[in-house]
């Protein structure tokens, strides 16, 4: 998804699997990938929230977790404090007026914000974990 249109809403995406997409700052962020070459930063979250409208070929089998990536592009800005990873966190994905977005991710042990040109839904899934 492109976003260069700021009304837009950056998950808009996950609306094709969910009437309402799940609160990224609810959802496990367990991966961040920063890539130099591509100027891209990958965030790999999951969630026990299942989608609205499963894949087909999700259909038959047991699961109780959907994990998905969103793939930041055209990254500029990056600024990083802390490596500690945290329970908690508040993820802000924000349009800005000359459409391009600004990410950020915040807790008490760590700070990641940068500005992308655009964001992409990538590797969508499903798994059976043990209970949550």
């Amino acid at each position: 998804m492109n976003t260069s249109d700021p009304d837009r809403d950056p998950l808009a995406e996950l609306y094709d699997l969910y009437d309402t997409p799940p609160d990224l700052a609810e959802c496990l962020l367990f991966s961040v990938h920063v890539d130099e070459r591509d100027v891209s930063v990958t965030l790999r979250f999951e969630t026990h929230t299942l989608p609205d409208r499963p894949r087909p070929e999700w259909h038959g089998r047991s699961y109780n977790t959907f994990f998905f990536s969103l793939v930041f592009t055209g990254v500029a800005g990056f600024r990083l404090r802390g490596l500690l990873a945290d329970d908690k966190r508040e993820v802000s994905l924000r349009p800005t007026g000359d459409g391009s977005l600004t990410v950020s991710v915040t807790g008490p042990h760590r700070a990641m914000e940068f500005t992308a040109a655009a964001v992409s839904l990538a590797d969508p899934g499903v798994q059976l974990q043990g209970s949550p």
